[in-house]
């Protein structure tokens, strides 16, 4: 009924009375009323100040979500997907970080600035913060004064009154926080769990109520809880989960095995991290006539979650296992993603095995079974990665000619990737070393091996065929999109490389080949890794879509998520239709085809909630880990130019800010060309060029880190 009213009122594009609505389209108005009460609160229908129903861009509204900088400055992504606008800060009304909005756009001159008109639908009903005392001046009414026979109104003083507040954890809430509800008794300095009990407009703060006390302070562990909380991020599986998953057998039992490819002979064996938990992959290579027979093995998770149990509807809430240093919230119960689905060797375990016939890196024959495998061994990329140096290393003998022909066959199918355009950003992922309680004490940029690569290239081609497998049976999937950029971008993109010397013409619709290009001719330069990091930006963001539509920055035709079912919800969806398609049962899963958009839409969201958590969670170890090497000189790269200063980033991938306030010339900042100039000195501060600076000051709570260029010192600074 919802999309059907949503349809009618799209072709009729004006608004609508509710009877007249029901009217024409031959439906109870109680129904109708109640249908358009849902699209409201969705955001896909509004009311007209009349009291008429119409979908927004009808009224001249555009649905998007609210994001909040870090700098407090508001924006709206529409949900189209159209380029992000700044929200003007006129109106009463403010929204926060993560609301359903609508906005009008602003000035035909600036299509860049938009009005907030309505708050459709509130991201947070609750938040966390550091309990503090604010003040704040309270106006107070003029008061008469009498002189003789006559009066005099005069104004008072405003009475400055102390109250309870909270630092919010989250720094995409800019606003002020006031507690008016303390129940649990919280003392100044505690870390609370905060209900919204009204939202903040214009000249008013947010109102909370404490809920509970995490901890004291700045605590590590209770910061990671507090980001846990902010993230609204699952920490505890629910109780009927957890039943379930203890009702499973320990190990693989004859009856699983029954019917299966037994593939327990086969040389196969994992590769992952030191640090890994749970082994959902492994691989093994065998000759194949001229060419090579690889298996990528993957840990069949369906067998064990039932769709709609309690088990999978946890998953699916979760939607991906999220890493933060030192903690992880995985997507299943520890029963299954550390012990009966995870591959572990010497052991029996059930797996979907998939089968590619290879030539000189490409693929001529596809098979997937339903398995049975045996893991001959757990190796990690450090031990393999001797191996290839010629170092010493623990890889057992029997395995090291395989290991070797693995090599060459990654190299193979990377070169063939390469050939058609994929491009390969290798952007500098932070390393962290935590000690016993938790702290950082050392941050390094991660080196990616051979090994690694040779277990996403293998990863890649598995993802990749899978995706053509489902496409070509028809079969309702998930795949992960990566649409093409837009012209826009690309164009701010050809200007940022002409300012640093680098002019290159990508047109409005680049092969991907151009952009591979582009990586590789700026490699060896200083500002490498910053190229990259602008070329990503101007990208879109690859997602889950139950449409085939291709992965522009894989240069792919097709591609989806399969190898990765103890971790992402995705993976376990494709194993189920691909499980059906294997029994014979295609119009079985034909009728989940109306599911697939509703999980890709979940899977995306979640996984960008995991991303932004991880990605806070690695800024609060690196903030702590230079704490305490204030007054210490690095080396570094200007990573970001903004008008309030410029971002430094250093080797082990610390990123700080230079603030424009701490300089001692006054500096313009150039939009278009993404520079500062000073207005005294002349002295231009570009994105990628290198910097000597000083460490100032770093706030843990904050996660910020501010630096201060070494030239200040000969200013007098």
């Amino acid at each position: 009924m919802t999309e059907r009213i949503c349809e009618y009122l799209a072709e009729q594009g004006r608004a609508m009375d509710l009877f007249d609505l029901a009217d024409a389209l031959a439906m109870p108005a109680d129904e109708v009323s109640a249908a358009l009460g849902s699209l409201a609160e969705q955001g896909r229908v509004v009311v007209s100040k009349k009291g008429r129903y119409a979908v927004p861009e009808t009224l001249g509204l555009i649905p998007a979500k609210a994001v909040i900088l870090r700098s407090g400055v508001p924006h709206a992504r529409p949900l189209d997907g159209s380029p992000e606008m700044k929200i003007s800060r006129a109106g009463e009304l403010r929204a926060m970080h993560g609301d359903l909005i609508l906005v009008r756009r602003g000035r035909a001159d600036d299509p860049g600035i938009c009005e907030l008109a309505a708050v459709t639908q509130r991201a947070a009903q609750k938040l966390i913060g550091i309990v503090q005392m604010e003040t704040r001046l309270i106006e107070k009414k003029p008061v008469i004064v009498r002189h003789g026979r006559h009066k005099k109104l005069m104004r008072q003083p405003p009475e400055e009154i102390e109250y309870l507040a909270a630092r919010p954890c989250d720094l995409h809430v800019a606003c002020a926080v006031e507690i008016t509800e303390n129940a649990p008794k919280a003392r100044l300095g505690d870390t609370v769990v905060l209900r919204v009990l009204e939202y903040p407009r214009r000249h008013t703060p947010l109102k909370a109520a404490v809920v509970r006390v995490l901890g004291r302070g700045l605590d590590i562990g209770i910061q990671l809880d507090a980001l846990v909380e902010t993230h609204g991020l699952p920490a505890v599986f629910p109780e009927d989960a957890l039943i379930e998953a203890a009702a499973l057998p320990d190990g693989v039992t004859e009856s699983d095995i029954a019917g299966r490819f037994d593939a327990r002979g086969i040389p196969l064996f994992t590769i992952d991290g030191d640090d890994a938990q749970d082994f959902d992959d492994a691989v093994s290579l065998e000759r194949a006539g001229a060419g090579w027979r690889l298996g990528v093995h993957i840990a069949d998770v369906s067998h064990y979650v039932a769709q709609g149990g309690a088990i999978d509807r946890e998953a699916l809430r979760r939607g991906t296992s999220v890493y933060l240093p030192g903690r992880t919230l995985p997507m299943l119960p520890e029963k299954l993603c550390n012990r009966l689905c995870s591959l572990m060797p010497d052991v029996d375990r059930l797996a979907m095995s998939l089968f590619l016939t290879l030539e000189n890196g490409g693929v001529t024959d596809v098979r997937l079974e339903n398995s049975v495998i045996h893991s001959r061994a757990r190796l990690t990329y450090a031990e393999v990665n001797r191996l290839f140096d010629g170092a010493e290393n623990g890889v057992p003998a029997a395995l090291r000619p395989i290991l070797f022909d693995m090599d060459a066959v990654a190299r193979q199918l990377r070169q063939k990737r390469g050939d058609r355009g994929s491009i390969d950003f290798d952007l500098p992922e932070p390393a962290l070393t935590l000690d016993e309680e938790g702290y950082p004490v050392d941050v390094q940029a991660r080196e990616r091996g051979e090994a690694e690569r040779l277990i996403e290239d293998f990863m890649l081609a598995a993802n990749e065929a899978v995706a053509e497998m489902a496409k070509s049976c028809r079969l309702p999937f998930l795949y992960r999109v990566h649409e093409k950029p837009d012209p826009d971008r690309l164009a701010a993109l050809e200007l940022f490389l002409a300012n640093l010397n680098h002019p290159v013409r990508l047109g409005r619709e680049p092969h991907p080949r151009q952009l591979q290009e582009l990586l590789a001719d700026t490699a060896a330069l200083p500002e490498a890794a910053v190229i990259k990091r602008q070329l990503l930006r101007s990208l879109k963001r690859a997602c889950y879509m139950a449409e085939p539509l291709g992965h522009y920055g894989l240069a792919a035709r097709d591609y989806c998520h399969f190898t990765s079912p103890i971790r992402r919800y995705p993976d376990l969806t494709a194993h189920r239709m691909l499980k059906l398609l294997l029994a014979g049962g295609l119009e079985q899963a034909q009728s989940q085809e109306a599911r697939m958009p509703v999980l890709a839409a979940q899977s995306s969201e979640r996984e960008f909630a995991a991303a932004t958590a991880e990605r806070d969670a690695d800024d609060l170890m690196k903030a702590h880990y230079m704490r305490g090497r204030e007054g210490e000189e690095f080396d570094g790269v200007v990573s970001g130019v903004h008008s309030w200063g410029f971002f430094v980033s250093l080797p082990n991938t610390v990123e700080g800010l230079v603030r424009a306030r701490d300089l001692s010339d006054y500096y313009d900042f150039d939009e278009t060309r993404q520079l500062l100039v000073g207005e005294r000195t002349r002295r231009m501060i570009r994105l990628g060029d290198r910097v000597r600076v000083l460490l100032e000051r770093v706030d843990t709570m904050a996660c910020e880190i501010d630096f201060l260029p070494v030239w200040e010192r000969a200013a007098g600074r």
